[in-house]
């Protein structure tokens, strides 16, 4: 026979279990960026700030300003590539920064940067996604040609419907769409939780643009948080979305540093 103690406590279990639950706390997502107070200065003086964002996991967000409104550099310092001011306070995929530098860097890809992961157009498709593969890949490990299917592999998730290059073209011979989904698939070849994408309208033809953007769409929704830049303050209002992207507009600090 149970004793008193036991009684109350399956009671308790069993109020426990009836109580209504918060649907709030069980529906809201966490967030993948959060910004206060963000902020840069260089030897010419500010380069951005003071930023203050909060983006969920799995989201979008389209950063618009001119040249020299400090675009790149946020991109690169939410990635973990740039160290901003202290005081600044910046949480990225649960992890402050810069302390946690290293471990935002390997859930953290970036793409479209230019002096960073510019492509040499001399070399086939092959040897750009081979030599990625390379550097991902454990120093003890050979890595095989790329062939048509394993380049597929990889790059179906940024295509989506439209036809892949083959694998043996040159970089030269691409169009622009292709090159910066090239750049967006070797980011992706890290299997990043966030992807930050510079400069979009580096592709110049706006219906070649919405190609890119809706691919980007397209991997937020399958759960990867994205971040692109673009110079435009027409561009989100001149585009289709599936669902309308987060917006932060940096002002241009040209002429004032």
């Amino acid at each position: 026979m149970p004793n008193v103690l036991q009684l109350a406590h399956t009671a308790t279990q069993e109020a426990v279990a009836a109580a209504p639950r918060d649907a709030s706390s069980e529906t809201r997502t966490p967030c993948a960026v959060v910004a206060a107070g963000l902020t840069l200065h260089g030897r010419r003086g500010l380069v951005y700030g003071p930023v203050d964002l909060s983006l969920p996991a799995g989201g979008m967000l389209i950063v618009q300003g001119t040249q020299g409104a400090g675009r790149s550099s946020l991109l690169l310092t939410v990635a973990g590539r740039m160290v901003p001011d202290r005081g600044s306070r910046l949480t990225v995929l649960g992890h402050d920064l810069p302390h946690a530098r290293s471990k935002v860097q390997r859930r953290a890809a970036v793409a479209g940067f230019a002096g960073i992961d510019d492509l040499d157009e001399s070399v086939r498709v092959a040897d750009i996604v081979r030599e990625r593969q390379a550097w991902l890949a454990p120093w003890h490990r050979r890595v095989p040609r790329v062939s048509q299917p394993g380049f597929a592999v990889l790059a179906a998730p940024v295509w989506g419907d439209r036809a892949l290059p083959r694998v043996g073209t040159q970089i030269w011979d691409l169009d622009e769409v292709d090159v910066m989904l090239l750049r967006i698939a070797l980011a992706m070849a890290q299997h990043p939780d966030l992807l930050v994408v510079d400069d979009v309208d580096q592709v110049r033809d706006s219906a070649s643009r919405q190609v890119v953007w809706s691919r980007l769409e397209a991997l937020a929704g399958a759960g990867t948080t994205v971040i692109a830049s673009v110079a435009s303050l027409a561009e989100i209002a001149a585009m289709s979305w599936t669902q309308q992207p987060q917006q932060l507009h940096l002002h241009s600090l040209a002429g004032q540093r």
